[in-house]
């Protein structure tokens, strides 16, 4: 019997080729999409998973509010990570690092090799993050106060075959380290990744200042609510001497005057898709992308799904003299049932082996977008095609199901005596979802609009700035840094060369924080600072608001003075400030330095677009180690040589490295465009889906009524008249879809928008524009089905039947 079922299934596949094409490919590339979705999510979703007991490990972090300017990074003191370990008997070890933010010069004998990512921690680093070590021992790696680890492709790069346990390796020019311990890459995802660890085991009895990041682990069936409470009280209490000698108020004071601060504790699996603090150790992925990404992949499969159940239901009426049939020579319903199921799941399985072989294809193209290593043949393969199967079997028997249940419950002569494919229940049911399906496919069109608009805003906004030809090269030796003031001459001299200056961090790096005070008031006004050369402001052309700006014949390091940005000004209400002084601490007992603000400059940005303009202070300092160089569009390379030949003058023992400043800012955008460039080709191949089950259900219908286009001929109708009559129904379909597509997309789009600091307002010609390419779509597509059947013989469409 069931040898007889694929019989009768395949031969009506073979029967119905176009079709059984349509429905094979659709839910193809349905589940194709589907299957990378799953395979993102569950990428994304697995990071720092493969830690021991990473479900007790946490991050801490500060949350706070000062005079109206919000603080929310996972920064933390430096005595914090050791207080865990020795005050704490929930906790079972803890550790502090502090990553380096540059790349670092490392030399073996005469092997010199840039690592990118290094970091200092402590002793109990590895005791926290279980690195498998090849070589070394994890206990005591990190004891000696000259100790490095490295990984082995580090180790590899440095020494190449030959072991480097006890080795010397030396750091910058600056410092010796013994290799004690040789680690293997992780075996999972991280949200941090580090090529070399130093020791740094030395602790500053400062719990105000936060420039560590401490991750702990709790002993296992600790309960986290009470050990919360009860940290936080405790840490409370030790920053409490601080506040007290540097603001000059006691704790209830700083909070009765509007302020807040707290700790803050997070779960380490949450931090790569729920933590866009400031200061992160380095980019993280987005859970509200993981969100649109699933959103996109149920509206793909639902318009797969129903162009699938469409033309089943559509094509399974015209068999319905076959069930009569079936019937009298005693076929019962539950074989019947079995029969139409049964087809319908042999589409979906062919479906999914194309899906796996799209997925393959696919793949490539995906990674390269998205920035992502998937790979189909992974760790949780099996998990993937139970998915994949439980899909697939979902939509094979869910499309089976109406045509097995509704033809098998008619009567044999009611079957028998004609046509059943013209049931209300049946058109209204195919009504309905072509509506849903095109209601998905405009809100994809919307969406779609409405990303690449405000990327396009982001893209053109004014930044404060010109990062065009500005080479950012950082300083990498003590004299280069404390002599180039007497250097700049030298570049400036080529008459490509339009300014010189430099600064602590330059836009697109991690601002720095610290508290100020406005002579005579006794706020503390927290302001992001940053250090300066002088022709910093003409050198990325910032445009001054008032006053003056840094001159090398009145200012000098010695005397402070400062500039502040237009959002510090009216962030804080500062009235006339031009000549009034700003002080900050200059030692632990609290006391102040003061120097004059001289200038006011137009706001500028420094992060991405999704953090406000932060209230700067800038002064001048030597002591800043990034050049920046402003250079002419002609002869860029020529320029850039010269630059490149005067340097290694002047540093010869570090190579030339420099990188465009307009590339280094726009790699803030660089999620955004990823997830947009993935968005629109989603949304391209939804609507290509769409189109295929379009083109079939209009395919059908113009079959369905072969005879009265025979008879509207024969009575005189035109081509056009004919092909209107066909086109008018699919088109008022599209019209209700955007009922329901029009409310949700707005919804959905202002939640994203709400994402950034700077945003379009909701526009109007998305909803519009989305409207006509699926009014167009639907046209293109059912057009070339009804100007065939309007130009078909009449003689041959009255033998119909």
């Amino acid at each position: 019997m069931l040898k007889n079922y694929f019989k009768v299934a395949l031969r009506n596949l073979s029967r119905n080729k176009v079709y059984a094409f349509i429905n094979i490919l659709g839910l193809g590339l349905g589940l194709a999409i589907t299957i990378l979705v799953f395979m993102f999510v569950k990428d994304e979703t697995s990071y720092d998973k493969h830690w021991h007991g990473y479900d007790r490990i946490y991050r801490t972090g500060i949350k706070a509010d000062m005079m109206g300017q919000k603080m929310d990074g996972p920064s933390s003191p430096s005595p914090m990570a050791q207080s865990f370990r020795t005050e704490f008997n929930e906790v079972e070890t803890a550790t502090r690092f502090q990553p380096v933010r540059q790349e670092i010069m490392m030399r073996q004998e005469q092997n010199k090799v840039y690592i990118q990512k290094g970091v200092y921690a402590d002793s109990s680093f590895f005791k926290v993050f279980d690195y498998e070590f090849a070589h070394g021992n994890a206990e005591s790696a990190l004891n000696e106060p000259n100790a490095i680890v490295l990984t082995e492709e580090t180790a590899k790069k440095l020494f190449g075959d030959k072991s480097a346990i006890g080795e010397v390796v030396n750091y910058d020019n600056r410092r010796d380290y013994i290799v004690k311990g040789i680690v293997k890459e992780p075996k999972g995802h991280s949200h941090f990744h580090f090529d070399m660890f130093m020791a740094q085991n030395q602790i500053e009895n400062i719990w105000i200042s936060n420039n560590f990041y401490t991750y702990f682990r709790l002993k296992e069936n600790t309960n986290f609510a009470d050990f919360e409470e009860k940290m936080k009280a405790n840490f409370m209490k030790k920053i409490e001497p601080n506040v007290e000698a540097f603001l000059k108020i006691n704790i209830e004071e700083f909070f009765k005057q509007g302020n807040s601060f707290e700790y803050q504790l997070q779960p380490i699996t949450s931090i790569h898709l729920h933590s866009q603090k400031q200061w992160e150790i380095q980019q993280n992925g987005n859970i509200i992308y993981v969100y649109v990404f699933i959103g996109i992949a149920v509206l793909v499969i639902l318009i797969a799904g129903i162009n699938f159940m469409n033309l089943s239901t559509a094509r399974s009426g015209k068999r319905a003299k076959e069930v009569g049939v079936r019937k009298v020579t005693g076929a019962s319903r539950k074989m019947l049932i079995v029969q139409f199921l049964t087809e319908s799941v042999i589409q979906s399985v062919l479906a999914l082996f194309l899906a796996f072989i799209l997925v393959e294809l696919f793949l490539p193209g995906f990674n390269n977008v998205m920035g992502t290593e998937l790979n189909l043949f992974n760790d949780y393969l099996w998990q993937t095609v139970l998915f994949s199967v439980g899909v697939t079997l979902f939509y094979g028997i869910f499309a089976g199901s109406y045509p097995a249940f509704f033809l098998s419950s008619f009567k044999p002569v009611s079957v028998l005596k004609g046509d059943l494919t013209k049931t209300k229940g049946g058109a209204f049911l195919r009504k309905s979802l072509v509506v849903t399906q095109f209601a998905a496919s405009i809100i994809l069109i919307i969406g779609m609009i409405i990303i690449f608009q405000q990327i396009s805003y982001l893209h053109n906004k004014d930044i404060g700035f010109q990062g065009d030809q500005v080479l950012i090269v950082p300083i990498q030796t003590d004299q280069m840094q404390q002599n180039f003031r007497n250097y700049k001459d030298i570049f400036l001299k080529n008459t490509n060369v339009h300014g010189v200056s430099r600064a602590s961090y330059f836009p697109g790096d991690n601002p720095w924080q610290n508290m100020y005070v406005l002579e005579g008031t006794e706020d503390q006004i927290p302001l992001w600072n940053m250090f300066v050369d002088f022709d910093f402001f003409k050198t990325l052309d910032i445009q001054l608001s008032e006053g003056r700006l840094f001159d090398l014949e009145k200012d000098n390091d010695s005397i402070p003075t400062y500039i502040l940005n237009e959002a510090a000004v009216n962030n804080f209400n500062i009235q006339n400030p031009i000549g009034k002084r700003m002080g900050t601490f200059i030692d632990m007992e609290g006391n102040i330095g003061y120097g004059e603000i001289i200038g006011i400059v137009k706001d500028f940005h420094v992060e991405g677009f999704d953090q406000p303009i932060r209230p700067m202070i800038l002064s001048v300092s030597n002591n800043v180690w990034f050049t920046a160089f402003k250079i002419a569009p002609e002869d860029m390379n020529a320029t850039i040589t010269y630059i490149e030949t005067e340097w290694n003058k002047l540093e010869p023992t570090h190579p030339f490295r420099y990188r465009f400043l307009d590339d280094k800012f726009g790699e803030l955008l660089k999620q955004q465009e990823n997830f947009g460039s993935m968005f629109l080709y989603l949304t391209i191949l939804a609507i290509i889906i769409s189109s295929m089950g379009l083109y079939g259900l209009a395919s059908y219908t113009a079959e369905q009524r072969t005879k009265e286009i025979g008879v509207r001929k024969v009575l005189g109708a035109s081509v056009g008249q004919i092909m209107n009559m066909l086109n008018r129904d699919f088109m008022k379909l599209v019209l209700i879809a955007n009922i329901f597509a029009w409310p949700i997309s707005y919804l959905l789009a202002k939640d994203w928008l709400s994402n950034f600091s700077y945003q379009i307002d909701m526009p109007l010609l998305p909803f519009v524009f989305a409207t006509l390419i699926a009014l167009i779509i639907a046209l293109i597509t059912v057009s070339t089905q009804s100007y065939v059947a309007a130009n078909s013989d009449p003689v041959d469409a009255l033998k119909y039947e």
